[in-house]
């Protein structure tokens, strides 16, 4: 008798305290029209109703399986071990997909995406256009979506060049569905601050990225992320190593040359200058974002809209001076010309009656 073959497809899930949203998240990835999939959910010591929730679905469907730290790992550690986890229980798995336990997908999420990579051997990554929804009432929010795909670049320099230059929603791309042989090859999550942009970017070395252009993945907004934060959150502290607070493209660069560049059998084989060139435009176009984002960025450009609004100003009331000049000098010219007119009026008149009244007085009288 032989053993039927696993899943085609493993989703891991990490909990940590949102067993509010964590019903609605199973019930919509339960749902899928593609149900050649296993769920696996790793409890990063939640302290709410989380445990309960999972439980009670792993009793109603057999694709679900549920473990529980004893103590909180934080973010990194729990991603990297759902994953691991999912390779040892599902050898055959050929993808594997992040989901979270606070979101909601469309019923064919995972039968669009999954199509989108059997169709083309070249793609390591398939995702779809992300909706916003609001934090507690689920309800879209009129936020526009970030597109980006690299399907058009068959090769690896011009397809990296754009990814950094015009690379967006690395956030929404860590959620998408990956071959897993690429995922393990990129060493699944590194310890690095902004962890899915350094992902991404490894798995744009290895292949193509594709963003299906439906809506199938509908994500509840959160508090804004900070590298400040990130410290915070997605290590332990005293966990993290040595120069984890550095800026993150830096950590990147440092991690792309040690696992690409320095070997001796590099598994990309470029020309160390072309590495070189690679990694000085990651950094620089990453540093770049980044910078933009900041506080001390949003203040010169805030310097800067003020420079342009007191020029807008200036030249505003500058052009209505001018008008103003211009037409009370016409107006002005006007009354002198008619006031000079009426003058030469009334002085010709006057001598013309003068002139008359004299010749009158003059002439004798018969």
């Amino acid at each position: 008798m032989t053993t039927p073959p696993g899943p085609r497809v493993v989703l891991g899930m990490t909990l940590y305290n949102n067993a509010t949203h964590l019903r609605g998240a199973l019930d919509t990835l339960l749902a899928q029209t593609d149900r050649d999939f296993a769920l696996l959910m790793l409890d990063d010591a939640s302290s709410d109703e989380t445990e309960t929730i999972a439980r009670e679905y792993v009793e109603r469907d057999p694709r679900v399986t549920y473990f529980r730290h004893d103590q909180r790992r934080a973010m990194i550690a729990t991603w990297r071990e759902v994953a691991e986890r999912a390779a040892r229980a599902c050898p055959s798995a050929e993808y594997f997909a992040w989901v979270s336990d606070h979101d909601q997908w469309d019923p064919r999420w995972l039968e669009m995406l999954r199509r989108e990579l059997d169709s083309d051997a070249g793609l390591v990554l398939a995702y779809p256009i992300t909706r916003r929804i609001e934090t507690t009432s689920g309800a879209e929010l009129e936020k526009g979506p970030r597109l980006f795909e690299t399907t058009r670049y068959e090769d690896l320099v011009t397809r990296w060049s754009y990814f950094c230059r015009h690379g967006v929603g690395a956030g929404d791309m860590v959620y998408g569905l990956m071959r897993f042989e690429a995922l393990r090859q990129v060493g699944i999550f590194r310890t690095v601050l902004r962890p899915d942009r350094l992902l991404v970017a490894e798995l744009t070395l290895l292949g193509r990225i594709r963003q299906v252009p439906e809506v199938l993945w509908f994500r509840r907004q959160s508090a804004e992320t900070s590298v400040s934060r990130q410290t915070q959150t997605l290590v332990l502290p005293g966990e993290a190593p040595r120069g984890f607070g550095r800026l993150p493209w830096l950590q990147h660069a440092r991690v792309l040359w040690r696992e690409y560049v320095r070997p001796e059998d590099r598994s990309i084989p470029l020309p160390t200058i072309r590495w070189i060139q690679m990694l000085g435009l990651y950094q620089v176009s990453y540093g770049w974002r980044h910078f933009r984002k900041t506080e001390t960025s949003h203040a010169v450009g805030r310097g800067i809209d003020n420079v342009v609004w007191t020029r807008k100003v200036v030249r505003h009331y500058f052009h209505h001076a001018v008008y103003h000049a211009l037409v009370g000098g016409r107006a002005a010219l006007g009354k002198v010309r008619r006031f000079a007119r009426r003058a030469v009026f009334h002085v010709l008149v006057f001598t013309h009656r003068f002139r008359r009244r004299r010749g009158s007085e003059e002439t004798p009288v018969r």
